[in-house]
């Protein structure tokens, strides 16, 4: 979801490169990377689906397991938080791997592992199991986004690649709409079946299809254009010229970025903010399940509730990015949006028994965190190269992602502390009013289009 805003920033399709120049070279090339993307994307954002379903589903599942295992919220918290331990620890060491046995093995590896892990979860009982295999699935998964934005590196030039990555992120983004209705369906009628409670079914059928997905990605994906036994001789040919042409165009300023964006105070501020709004983002997805059983729903009932505030958090990223976009300003997109999110959450606290209204009011925050978030990858393109994006890119995602780990682990605590989610929500909310006032205040702007530097004044 969020570089995609960032391959676009100050990337334009350079100048035709063939000898005529002619339209039909246009066009062809068009057509060549149409086929090139319905072949890889439909596949590539099925597994995004997945892997969004078996990081979160714990958060659905929980409704069940809470009781007859006898977890506390802070356990779960603990559990839902430590995946990302995992996960960072072994993001680096897993693209690594990527560069050496290709995309292909590595997704039939991290998927097929995960899947299996995700399965596995059916068999906790005790917190310990819970905590092991939470931090297993985070270390398998580790690699698959970073490693799907470098595939896409491989296939499409620079100017082509934003669309590819936006349809890749906009699978994150769509997951929350089936993960609920399924969550609950399966929960519902599929409980006793077999002896089996609904939580655990719900850890099989979405674990399971994570390692046939992988299966097929290795025998339907090829590691690179001149392995795709689907493209022609001149397509591959072409292929390999536009990437080659688009490396000579960029290549030579892609070097010594990633010292430059360490000491830019605009990457570290924007990563805090990152993290400010990641917060919401991850403490409703772990969370919002939880909040809507307190309001006295049924398990079905909380699965069809929960595609509200997804759908309109999509309407919302779609409809603010493009007025963004069109008027070329960011900071009060990015603070208005902010505020909305904020008074959603601050207002949820009103309607706690009230299902319908409190759905609205998570709908409200939903738009606005959603939206914030498009906005602030957009920002950094404003003053930082696009080579040097590349690099800022990093630094800002380790800062903002490991809001993935405090933000279920200070709910869950919060919640034990004081028996509600009323103090989580004004926390949550108090952080986006924060992410606003940071961007105004203490990034204006002057700040932005100049040369990086130590300092915002």
């Amino acid at each position: 979801m969020n570089t995609a805003t960032l391959d676009t920033t100050g990337a334009h399709p350079p100048a035709q490169t063939s000898a005529t120049g002619s339209a039909s070279t246009t066009s062809d090339d068009a057509a060549l990377f149409r086929k090139i993307t319905w072949r890889l994307m439909p596949l590539l954002c099925a597994c995004y689906v997945l892997n969004y379903l078996d990081r979160t589903n714990v958060g659905y599942a929980q409704l069940q397991m809470k009781e007859q295992l006898g977890f506390s919220d802070a356990v779960f918290g603990l559990g839902a938080g430590i995946f990302f331990i995992g996960y960072a620890v072994f993001e680096i060491p897993s693209n690594l791997m990527l560069a050496k046995i290709g995309v292909r093995a590595t997704l039939l590896r991290i998927m097929g592992l995960w899947g299996l892990a995700s399965a596995a979860m059916m068999f906790a009982t005790t917190p310990t199991q819970f905590y092991v295999l939470r931090f297993l699935i985070g270390v398998f998964e580790a690699g698959f986004a970073p490693g799907v934005l470098f595939y896409l590196t491989l296939w499409f030039p620079s100017h082509r690649r934003a669309q590819a990555t936006a349809l890749f992120f906009m699978a994150f983004g769509a997951a929350p709409i089936v993960a609920g209705p399924i969550a609950g369906l399966t929960m519902t009628y599929l409980d006793g079946v077999l002896s089996l409670r609904g939580w655990q079914w719900l850890f099989l059928l979405e674990g399971v299809p994570s390692v046939l997905l992988g299966v097929a990605a290795f025998r339907w994906l090829s590691n690179s254009p001149a392995q795709a036994a689907w493209l022609s001789p001149a397509e591959k040919q072409r292929v390999a010229r536009l990437l080659a042409e688009d490396q000579a165009a960029h290549g030579a300023t892609e070097r010594h970025t990633f010292g430059a964006a360490m000491r830019d105070a605009r990457v570290w501020l924007i990563g805090f903010m990152s993290f400010l709004i990641i917060l919401g983002i991850y403490a409703l997805s772990f969370w919002q399940p939880t909040i809507l059983k307190s309001m006295g729903l049924s398990v079905l009932q909380i699965g069809f509730y929960a595609v509200i505030p997804a759908l309109a958090g999509i309407a919302a990223n779609i409809a603010v990015g493009r007025h963004s976009d069109k008027h070329k300003e960011r900071r009060w997109h990015f603070a208005l949006s902010a505020v909305v999110g904020a008074t959603g959450l601050a207002l949820t606290t009103l309607f706690m028994h009230n299902a319908f209204a409190a759905v609205l009011c998570l709908a409200l925050a939903s738009m606005g965190i959603s939206a914030a978030f498009t906005v602030l990858w957009s920002v950094p393109g404003t003053f930082m190269s696009k080579s040097a994006a590349a690099a800022g890119i990093a630094l800002i995602s380790t800062i903002g992602g490991s809001a993935g780990l405090v933000a279920p682990m200070m709910v869950g605590a919060l919640k034990t502390l004081t028996g509600g989610f009323t103090a989580s929500l004004y926390v949550l909310s108090g952080a986006l009013v924060l992410s606003a006032l940071l961007m105004l205040v203490a990034l204006p702007a002057s700040a932005l289009g100049r040369k990086p530097g130590r300092s915002l004044r």
